[in-house]
């Protein structure tokens, strides 16, 4: 193959290349020429396009899908076991019958008369137990007779290494060879570098033959094409020219109107119908409950306030409960000492001093009692001035004071 004579060929790359590139030409040229002759129509032979599907054809009996199939089989499986449970709860006087060879069988393993075995998990763990024992044993004689000394019969430990061999002819590693590899291509590719700038006069010499095709959109006589980017531009420039012209057109004519074949257009709202019940905002809706729930609430004071003998009734358990520290039977405690009068600042003591005359005065009154008087709107009696609804009345208190 490199004798002088041979013909020349090329590597089995660059022939794929240009098989490829070959291709790739010939699918664009006939692209290019079902699309300059729309004429010409596409032809075909293809005999799987005329056939007829045998299960789709008119006359074939009709069947269901596989899921429906299997759907009503599980239908009727779920039918039939409902109806064996119906009749074996409806009649229970009929028993139970069994046909079945291995209700009547014996496991051989369990049998009375079968040997005594164990589980496997056991049968592991034993022999676990014996090999690790053997192996100390073994080492425990090893130990107590060094004098037997090792005896070891495998023939692996006797030979040698065929590529070690004192014989063997001198070698190198992989990543040497692949090193000393990638630095004489080095040197080649460097000394055909020099080589063509020390002989410019020589030229270079190709016989590629993808160096000399043309590409068949670039060509001269191709038709003028633009890019992707600059054709949806265009589409965006025409799309947004056709709008601006109607909204203009639009707007120079109003006489023409306005034209919807939308049915949505003619429809009416359900509930702003003239038919319609009347009703309210949410907001008007919660604010007519909070006034509904105030007027309730004041109701029920006044009502409470004007008829206090009715009482109140509370049926929440926190109202029957008692403080802990506070109950009868709770440990004393000691409140902490009140502070001297050495410590008491001078105001307190006049209002202490005050308290006790006022209450001094009281006392010497000699009044025969002390007439607490609570009247109500309605109880008012005829040339009395009206008064407050919890008025407090102190006899004699006055003239003291």
């Amino acid at each position: 193959f490199n004798r002088p004579s041979a013909p020349e060929t090329e590597e089995d790359e660059f022939a794929d290349e240009r098989a490829e590139v070959l291709a790739e030409a010939a699918a664009l040229k006939k692209l290019a020429a079902d699309y300059m002759h729309p004429e010409v129509g596409v032809s075909s032979c293809d005999a799987t396009l005329f056939g007829r599907n045998y299960f789709n054809r008119a006359s074939a009996p009709e069947t269901e899908d596989v899921e429906e199939a299997e759907e009503r089989a599980l239908v009727l499986a779920d039918a039939l076991a409902l109806k064996n449970s119906a009749a074996d709860y409806m009649n229970p006087e009929v028993g139970v019958t069994a046909a079945d060879g291995a209700s009547f069988g014996r496991n051989y393993f369990n049998r009375p008369s079968a040997p005594e075995t164990e589980d496997d998990e056991f049968a592991d763990e034993r022999a676990e137990i014996l090999a690790e024992a053997a192996v100390l044993k073994k080492l425990a004689l090893d130990y107590m007779h060094p004098e037997v000394g090792v005896y070891v019969a495998d023939g692996t430990c006797f030979a040698r290494n065929y590529f070690n061999r004192a014989s063997a002819p001198e070698t190198e590693d992989v990543e040497e060879a692949e090193e000393r590899a990638r630095v004489l291509a080095e040197a080649a590719s460097l000394k055909k570098s020099a080589s063509d700038y020390m002989h410019p006069e020589v030229g270079v010499s190709a016989s590629d033959a993808t160096l000399f095709g043309r590409n068949y959109f670039n060509r001269i006589s191709a038709p003028e094409t633009e890019d992707v980017e600059e054709a949806d531009e265009r589409a965006r420039v025409v799309a947004e020219a056709a709008a601006l012209k109607k909204s203009a057109v639009d707007f120079m004519h109003p006489e023409v109107g306005v034209s919807a074949a939308d049915g949505v257009c003619f429809g009416r709202n359900f509930f702003n119908r003239p038919s319609a019940p009347e009703t309210e905002d949410q907001e008007f809706a919660e604010e007519r409950a909070l006034v509904l729930a105030e007027a309730a609430a004041f109701k029920m004071s006044a009502v409470d306030f004007m008829h206090p003998e009715v009482g109140v009734t509370a049926t929440d358990p926190a109202a029957f409960g008692r403080n802990y520290f506070n109950r009868y039977s709770a440990p004393g405690v000691e409140l902490p000492k009140k502070a001297s009068e050495k410590d008491e600042s001078p105001e307190a003591s006049q209002e202490m001093a005050a308290v006790k005359s006022l209450a001094a005065a009281v006392k010497g009154a000699n009044l025969p009692s002390t007439k607490t008087t609570k009247l109500s709107s309605t109880d008012s009696e005829v040339g009395v001035a009206k008064k407050s609804a919890s008025t407090v009345n102190l006899f004699g208190l006055s003239e003291v004071m």
